[in-house]
């Protein structure tokens, strides 16, 4: 004789507790909805987040490789380029980490910080001493 009863079915996105745990009720008067978020403060900083937004979705929805195969590319270039091509190179990627490190330096430490100010600033002294003819 077939069971005709329904199998309760996991939800997929459902991921087990730990072993012990039960599930936590959420505390009295809150509910389980974040908080709406702050609004954003007016100023350079927050037009240019609106602004970045939509390249970074795109960035972000791009195979992960390709942005550092593209950067990697880009320096190398400027770094083997005749002295014209050169600090045009460097210079789009000097931009590009430099927008990165301006949206990233609130949620930053300060090492990770002096770390990617000190690459920038290694970029801008290899730009300076090719426009210069040094290098």
């Amino acid at each position: 004789m077939p069971n005709n009863r329904r199998q309760q079915r996991r939800s997929p996105n459902r991921r087990p507790g730990t072993p012990g745990s039960a599930p936590r009720a959420p505390r009295p008067g809150s509910t389980r909805r974040p908080g709406p978020s702050p609004a954003p403060q007016p100023g350079w900083r927050a037009n240019l987040e609106r602004v970045s937004y939509p390249l970074l979705v795109r960035l972000t929805s791009a195979p992960k490789w390709l942005l550092g195969v593209v950067t990697a590319g880009i320096l190398l270039g400027g770094l083997l380029a005749p002295a014209p091509w050169a600090p045009l190179l460097l210079s789009v990627v000097i931009v590009f980490l430099s927008w990165l490190l301006v949206l990233a330096w609130p949620r930053l430490e300060p090492t990770p910080r002096m770390i990617r100010t000190a690459v920038i600033g290694a970029l801008v002294a290899i730009v300076i001493a090719q426009s210069a003819g040094v290098l």
